[in-house]
């Protein structure tokens, strides 16, 4: 009996430490918000050395397990997250979502409600071969954002954009005028301006200036990622801005929406676009049309926008897509003020005979091809054929005009410019940890044809030279090379903690070859005294190499702590070597400007319902470019003032700048239709220049830096209807290197402190869409910019109050 009481014991102590050893097996999926899998995630069991990764699909599968474990699940862009469990059966599935680290925590749960109001998100550490991990970056989504988009209000548009500045001198939006931390918003050409990834200016080295603007009703989103983007997208001190345009709707074989405003100031808009999927094709086409007149004399134009894009999928590995982009626009401008004639009728127009036209043709095919889950190839064509035309009397504002009294400036500017970028990106682990390697290759070739001249004494838009009298001012060809490499590399050394260094090596080669006229003429008659021709052929090559790194920390509740050095460098422009104005000179020894962008910085959810991102930043520049006030006497003894463009100085601008905002039918725990959040846009900002080449500017303010820049506004909606209040505040600022506070001419001076505050609306019924608002509510006078030569030169007065109403409908 004894011995069959231990026997029984025995075996049931064995059977014990069997069932106490039996192995598991946990699957399931690992997806991001949207419910797509996530490749390569980590799945690893705490304090084992088990573990696996998921496939392309985001599927996983982990076995021989304990009964009682805790597994972490981590990928990169991701935040971590654990696990426990205990198994009730063998085999067990578990699925889980993971939150990208850089969108903060409650947006994503903001923008699956229909009543969502914020329109501001985050890029995340990878988007498709970017890597844009420890940059400060804000991604505009124009869907959900209300705004005058018929108008391309771009003061509306960029609200949420902490630092930026933005000259309201264009009521209907032909071009985009934005900058930021003392940089000029003169056609955004401080930044690298990209439609879909691919430049779109006029030459993205010798002449970065946008004059293509696509129109804002096709735009999906705006990412804008600031200096750090130097070390990928080319050497602007401002950063990228790229233009995602809409794409055709993958669920649907074919829609069609069309929006037709009408502007109270005198201009209309119509916007009709068109697309789907039909199999594997994907396709997208609008056409734009604008035209009217603005709020001044002289103000007539013409602009039409065409857009076409199809993408093909030809396997699960490559997708090839093409695009082609046309935009026209003829305007007529009204000429700049002096500030006397400007408090005597802001409105007012001096200038019947100047025209502005534009040509631009944008092309493009883009290759995507993935190697694997872990390996992505991205190879964008791009090329453009433009040009453009300035046609006018560009005297200071004082100068009375007419055609009786000379034949007009005329300035013509032809580009052809073609491009390959090409991006590796490779995902990898470092100790389980994920980490990413990208690579990346440009090659840029750019051709600037520039003439100077004259044109008739007409009033109409005839933008031919008059040469049977008179030669050409100047005659330039600008052909310039651009060959780059750039790599960064994302380092997760733990869970929370990550470090992107980034290198890019740059060689650019520029020359100017031509002649300009250095004969000697009478001002007021244009009189010959001394005819004499100047013949250049310059060439100028140099190599450089950025480097840069990154830091990011993610606290558990979701906060990160990042920062990021990036060096900087911007050649000197097509326009810093030669151009032909009377109140406008340059420094034939101008050089080309160097510095580095450093910023600290904090983002993410404070607790649901508050967004913030906060931050200080430092820019610094050598041998900066700017304007200076000179007094001139030419060989006839004539004195006059003009604005002088050098290497001023040295200079270092520094601030803060905060974004907050607040979702409160999130905050205060409700469930509702209605939509309601507030938002704070916040910067301090100084700069000063030293070590300066004229002791008048050392100490003095950098130009296009106010002090304070304060925008806020509330958005709300309920159900298909939603509505948006902005008020923007900016301090006074310089319009040039010298501080000065006003001039006879209107050129340079105080561009004086200014508020204004918009209002806009929409509502859907079905098909049916209106949209409805007022810009500048309070009928405020003020302006932004002081032009040195076209559209002026002189005070350019920005729009008065301007009511907007729209019909459209969308099938």
């Amino acid at each position: 009996m004894n011995k069959l009481k231990h026997i029984w014991f025995i075996l049931s102590f064995l059977l014990f430490i069997q069932n106490g050893q039996a192995q598991f097996t946990l699957s399931g999926k690992i997806t991001d918000n949207t419910g797509q899998g996530i490749p390569e995630a980590n799945i690893r069991v705490e304090n084992l050395s088990i573990g696996t990764f998921t496939n392309k699909n985001g599927e996983y599968e982990l076995k021989n397990v304990p009964r009682n474990i805790e597994i972490v699940i981590s990928a990169l862009g991701y935040a971590s997250q654990s696990k426990k469990i205990v198994f009730k059966q063998t085999q067990e599935q578990l699925n889980i979502s993971l939150k990208n680290k850089q969108e903060l925590l409650n947006q994503i749960e903001v923008q699956d409600r229909k009543t969502s109001t914020s329109s501001t998100l985050r890029l995340k550490s990878i988007e498709g071969t970017a890597i844009y991990a420890s940059k400060k970056n804000e991604v505009i989504d124009l869907k959900n954002a209300v705004v005058n988009k018929s108008s391309n209000n771009a003061r509306q548009i960029f609200a949420t954009v902490p630092g930026a500045t933005i000259w309201d001198s264009d009521c209907a939006g032909l071009q985009l005028g934005i900058g930021a931390r003392g940089l000029s918003p003169d056609r955004t050409s401080n930044f690298n301006t990209r439609q879909n990834g691919y430049d779109m200016a006029a030459d993205a080295l010798g002449y970065p200036e946008s004059y293509y603007a696509p129109p804002m009703q096709a735009i999906d989103k705006i990412e804008i990622v600031r200096g750090a983007a130097s070390l990928q997208y080319g050497t602007q001190f401002g950063g990228m801005v790229n233009l995602k345009l809409k794409k055709g709707n993958p669920n649907q074989k074919i829609s069609f929406s069309t929006m037709n405003t009408y502007n109270s100031v005198g201009h209309f808009n119509t916007f009709n676009d068109v697309g789907g999927q039909i199999g594997k094709l994907n396709y997208y086409a609008f056409v734009n049309h604008r035209s009217g007149s603005c709020n001044r004399p002289n103000t007539d134009f013409y602009n039409l926008t065409a857009h076409l894009r199809l993408a093909y999928q030809f396997s699960e590995r490559l997708k090839v897509s093409a695009e082609f982009t046309h935009m026209e626009y003829l305007a007529q401008q009204a000429g700049g003020l002096t500030d006397v004639q400007f408090e005597e009728d802001p409105y007012q127009s001096l200038r019947t005979r100047n025209w502005f036209t534009v040509d631009w043709n944008l092309a493009s095919i883009v290759l995507d091809y993935d190697f694997s889950s872990k390996t992505v190839l991205n190879m964008r064509n791009f090329a453009l054929v433009g040009n453009r035309k300035a046609l006018g009397f560009i005297q200071i504002p004082s100068r009375q005009d007419g055609p009786e009294f000379a034949n007009r400036d005329l300035i013509v500017d032809f580009y052809q410019n073609i491009g390959n970028e090409t991006r590796l990106l490779h995902k990898y682990r470092i100790n389980s940890q994920p980490s990413a390697f990208l690579v990346g290759f440009r090659a840029y070739r750019g051709f600037t044809e520039k003439q100077q001249g004259f044109g008739s004494d007409d009033s109409d838009a005839n933008f031919s030279f008059v040469t049977e009298d008179r030669n050409l001012l100047s005659d330039y060809n600008f052909p310039s090379t651009n060959l780059a490499l750039f790599s960064e590399n994302i380092f997760n050394i733990t869970e929370n903690f990550s470090i992107t260094p980034g290198i890019r090596f740059e060689n650019i080669h520029t020359n100017a070859q031509g002649f300009f006229d250095s004969s000697i003429r009478i001002p007021l008659t244009g009189e010959v005294v001394l005819d004499s021709v100047t013949t250049e052929d310059r060439s100028n090559n140099r190599s450089l190499l950025l480097v840069g790194i990154g830091s990011s920390y993610t606290f558990k509740n979701g906060l990160e702590l990042y920062g990021n050095f990036s060096q900087n460098y911007r050649a000197i422009t097509f326009n810093n070597l030669r151009v032909a104005a009377i109140a406008y000179d340059i420094d034939p020894n101008l050089q080309d400007e160097k510095g580095f962008n450093v910023e600290l910085g904090t983002r993410g959810t404070l607790f649901d319902g508050i967004r913030l991102d906060a931050g200080l930043f430092a820019l610094s520049y050598n041998q900066k470019i700017g304007s200076v006030v000179r007094t001139v006497t030419d060989n006839l003894g004539n004195v006059r003032i003009i604005r002088y463009t050098t290497n001023v100085a040295d200079a270092l601008i520094a601030g803060i700048e905060t974004y907050v905002e607040a979702d409160w039918i999130t905050l205060l725990g409700l469930k509702s239709n209605l939509g309601l959040s507030t938002f704070i846009n916040f910067s301090h900002i100084q700069g000063e220049y030293f070590n300066s080449i004229e002791p008048a500017i050392e100490g003095n303010k950098v130009e296009y830096v106010p002090d304070w820049n304060f925008k806020t506004g509330i958005n709300s909606s309920y159900k298909n209807f939603k509505a948006s209040v902005q008020f923007t505040y900016l301090s006074s600022q310089f319009s040039d290197a010298t501080n000065a506070e006003t001039s006879s001419t209107g050129i340079f001076g105080v561009i004086p402190a200014y508020w204004v505050l918009d209002f806009s609306a929409e509502y859907q019924y079905k098909w049916l869409r209106t949209e409805f608002g007022v810009n500048n509510i309070t009928d405020n006078t003020y302006f932004t910019r002081r032009a040195i030569g076209y559209p002026g030169p002189g005070i350019i007065p920005s729009a008065p109050r301007n009511i907007y109403l729209g019909v459209g409908v969308s099938f």
